[in-house]
């Protein structure tokens, strides 16, 4: 399908629609950034590579089974951009077009509206930077007659365009805190050096003697840097500098890079791209994420990749979704974002119960000589945890939940965690309204004029100058852990619910729970599961656990091996 190009502008070539193998399609708009992301082997890289080749001739793929390009503008427009913008080379009649990644014959332009075959024209049009590249793409460009052939290297258009080098130098300032300069004085190539760049003084400019020997003196060729500083160069020379392509394709662009630079490259990426263009990016990393977030919230989209025998299960998280996880600051530091790339996230109330239950989880007697390929993350609480486990469902990201017994004091927060985990509420309100209303009747919750008295009694005989007595502060503290008849429920669990209907009522609703992945704690609590361990609560209880105890054969931790193993015996991959 043609579309009108009135102002003249670029001709471009872009994804209206792709279909994956197992049917699923995405609608594209035309300046997107698509992230792939998923666990390894999912077939992340598999599809930048297919849609690539897709660019050139339609056909079905592993990955991608369909395609639907968008062209904007017509074969005429695209003969007027190249004569005005690429390097003609040749003789008349028999000419080429050169640019960035493309060499274009003069008779070969009416592949332009060719919609099943472009091979020989989709290099205009689109690129990509494999992982096996990176370090190399940042080496020294081969010298050419400026102006006169085809530039063939990024840094060529970085000779050319003072505003643009000028613009990578921040970027890598910003980044490693050095200045990036093209050395024109190279001769047989222009590569590129890390240093601080001396100030042109009067009469001088960059070709000088006297300036090359001071850049030399201040600066050492990007060849001779690390990893880290050439892949990121790689990447920024890939994003921001042709800006002829509609469609970019890069895989891993945080390959060699430390967490803070991957971010930022990830927000530059966003944020500085020179062409209005597609970019479909694969990555396994939270930081790339959150730089591509940082940058373009509102034009990032989130598709999740999974193997599925020989089809590819995708799952798009909403741009919605994407923007209310990038502005909500707990969310993030839960690490949500990392569950992406797990086969099973477990979602716990605290970091102890995360460490504890994943320590159980990866002992040889629950999940094997293979370490389980599962992410914990803790949601600060119990209120948070639907909507964590909302977000990762949405990417398709199995869950599992492990909450405290006194999730069922809240009948809110009990049914939207329930219900965001597929849920269905009818089927279990009868046993949460039965155990909910057996526990409030045994014991009312004490008011605000008992707890004042029962205070006011412990303070008796406490005054004077010196130290707090010990034994009055302990009676105070466990005052407050008998405000609720919630509380002796959460100590014991599920002995201390009513004896008859109570317990089986709760029976079936354990049972309802673990059908889509909610596990209530049966001793009540974390620390319910190791009662002979004293002084120690949260992170104090799980410290002295793991010091003090066998995992794998202590007998008072049979209990917590049982619950885990429960856990993992559905979560498990088949």
């Amino acid at each position: 399908m043609s579309i009108s190009n009135p102002e003249n502008v670029k001709p471009t070539i872009s994804f209206a629609s792709i279909t994956f193998s197992n049917q699923n399609t995405l609608a594209l708009e035309d300046d997107e950034i698509v992230v792939f992301v998923g666990p390894n082997n999912a077939g992340k890289s598999a599809a930048l590579r297919e849609l690539q080749a897709a660019v050139g001739s339609n056909g079905s793929h592993q990955v991608i089974k369909n395609t639907t390009l968008r062209r904007k503008g017509t074969q005429k427009e695209f003969l007027e951009y190249l004569e005005k913008h690429a390097q003609r080379t040749g003789d008349v009649g028999s000419h080429s077009y050169g640019g960035i990644g493309y060499n274009i014959h003069n008779t070969h332009l009416h592949y332009f509206d060719d919609d099943a075959n472009r091979h020989l024209i989709a290099g205009f049009f689109c690129t990509r930077l494999a992982t096996e590249l990176r370090i190399a793409s940042s080496s020294a460009a081969p010298s050419i007659a400026l102006y006169h052939q085809p530039p063939s290297h990024p840094i060529h258009s970085l000779l050319m365009d003072d505003k643009l080098a000028a613009k990578m130098s921040n970027l890598f300032l910003h980044a490693f805190g050095e200045d990036l300069t093209v050395f024109r004085a190279g001769g047989g190539n222009f590569p590129l050096y890390v240093g601080k760049k001396p100030e042109l003084l009067p009469g001088e400019d960059e070709l000088s003697r006297s300036f090359v020997e001071r850049l030399q003196a201040s600066s050492v060729p990007l060849d001779q840097q690390g990893d880290g500083m050439r892949s990121f160069v790689s990447v920024l020379l890939f994003a921001l500098v042709a800006d002829h392509h509609s469609i970019q394709f890069l895989d891993e662009p945080e390959a060699f890079l430390h967490p803070p630079q991957a971010r930022l490259i990830g927000e530059f990426i966003a944020k500085e791209r020179r062409a209005k263009s597609q970019l479909f990016i694969a990555t396994h990393s939270t930081d790339i994420l959150d730089g591509l977030i940082a940058g373009g919230a509102n034009k990032v989209r989130i598709v999740r990749i999974q193997r599925d025998g020989s089809n590819n299960r995708v799952r798009e998280l909403s741009k919605e979704k994407t923007a209310a996880v990038a502005k909500d600051t707990l969310a993030q530091y839960s690490g949500v974002f990392n569950g992406i790339f797990y086969q099973h996230v477990i979602i716990c109330e605290s970091d102890a119960d995360c460490l504890f239950y994943s320590s159980l989880l990866n002992t040889k007697c629950i999940s094997g000589d293979r370490r389980a390929d599962v992410l914990f993350i803790h949601a600060s609480g119990k209120h948070r945890m639907a909507q964590l486990a909302e977000t990762l469902r949405e990417l398709d990201v199995p869950v599992s939940v492990i909450a405290d017994i006194d999730l069922l004091r809240e009948q809110n927060t009990f049914k939207e965690l329930f219900e965001k985990l597929g849920g269905d509420w009818a089927l279990v309100e009868k046993q949460f309204r039965t155990i909910k209303t057996s526990v409030e009747e045994r014991r009312p919750p004490l008011n605000s004029e008992q707890i004042k008295s029962l205070v006011a009694k412990q303070l008796e005989g406490a005054g004077g100058v010196g130290e707090f007595p010990k034994k009055v502060e302990s009676g105070i503290k466990a005052i407050f852990k008998m405000v609720s008849p919630w509380d002796d429920v959460k100590r014991a669990g599920r002995s201390a619910l009513p004896p008859g209907q109570a317990i089986a009522r709760f029976d079936e609703l354990v049972k309802a729970c673990s059908h889509v992945g909610l596990w209530i704690v049966p001793v009540g609590e974390l620390e319910g599961f190791c009662r002979s361990i004293e002084g120690g609560h949260g992170p104090g209880f799980v410290a002295k656990v793991l010091e003090e105890r066998i995992l794998e054969t202590d007998p008072e931790l049979q209990d917590a091996r049982d619950f885990v193993s429960g856990i993992w015996g559905r979560a498990r991959p088949v």
